[in-house]
C-alpha cells in the first residue's frame, strides 16, 4: 500500500504457488490487500499489478506465461476491479518497476530511463520522454530474450543462450550445480538467494 508521494505504507508477501491455480492466487491477492489496507487504516483507491509475461497490459489478460501453466486467459483487472470497485491497471513486472522509478525513484524528471530486474526471469523497462515504450500491439520488449550466446542454455523460450536462460535466478543456480566439484555441499534446493548469501559468507 503506498500514498500519492509514493511512501510505502505497507508490505504484504506470499508465493505465487501457480500450481494451485489463478482462484487460489487471486483469493491471496484479495485477502493481502484487504489487510495492507487495515493496517495502514485507508481505503484502496486504485490497485497497480505488475507481473511477468507475457501479458495483455491494454486488456488485463495473462498470455501463455510459462511460469503460470493454464492461466492464459485469466484477467485479474476484471477480477479486482469487480471485487474492489477501483481502477485496475496491470503491466509487465519491468515495465511496472520503470515506471514507479520514473514517477518517485531514480528516474525521476529524466527524459530517458532503463530499468532492468533480475529474479525467476529477466525483464526491463524503457521510458523514453516520460512515457513507457511498446513494442508491437503495445506489447513489452523481451530484452531477457535477447540472444547472448548460440551456444548457450535452453531458455523457456525455445531458443537458446538468451541472457535470461545464463544470468536470472534459474539460471544462476543451474550454472553453480554445473561447475562446482562433485562433493559441494549445496547443492539441494539450491536458489539465486542461497548462492547470494553463500557468497557473502565467504563460500569460494
Amino acid at each position: 500500500m503506498v500514498d500519492d508521494e509514493g511512501k510505502v505504507l505497507c508490505r504484504r508477501e506470499c508465493p505465487t504457488d501457480p500450481d494451485r491455480g489463478y482462484a487460489h492466487a487471486l483469493q491471496n491477492i484479495r485477502e493481502m490487500l484487504e489487510a495492507t489496507a487495515r493496517t495502514a487504516k485507508t481505503r484502496i483507491s486504485g490497485i497497480g499489478i505488475g507481473s511477468t509475461g507475457p501479458l495483455f497490459a491494454l486488456t488485463g489478460e495473462f498470455g501463455d506465461v510459462n511460469f503460470f501453466p493454464n492461466w492464459k486467459g485469466e484477467n485479474p483487472v476484471e477480477d479486482l476491479a469487480r471485487i474492489f470497485q477501483v481502477k485496475v491497471a496491470m503491466e509487465n513486472d519491468g515495465d511496472a518497476a520503470a515506471l514507479g522509478e520514473a514517477g518517485w525513484g531514480a528516474g525521476r524528471n529524466k527524459k530517458k530511463l532503463m530499468y532492468v530486474t533480475v529474479g525467476t526471469g529477466i525483464g526491463t523497462g524503457f521510458i523514453v520522454d516520460g512515457r513507457l515504450y511498446r513494442g508491437v500491439d503495445g506489447s513489452h520488449p523481451e530484452v531477457g530474450h535477447h540472444l547472448i550466446d548460440p551456444s548457450g542454455p535452453p531458455c523457456a523460450c525455445g531458443f537458446r543462450g538468451c541472457w535470461e536462460s545464463m544470468a536470472a535466478g534459474p539460471a544462476m543456480a543451474e550454472w553453480l550445480k554445473k561447475e562446482a566439484p562433485a562433493d559441494y555441499p549445496h547443492r539441494d534446493d539450491l536458489t539465486a538467494k542461497q548462492i547470494c548469501a553463500l557468497a557473502r559468507a565467504g563460500d569460494a
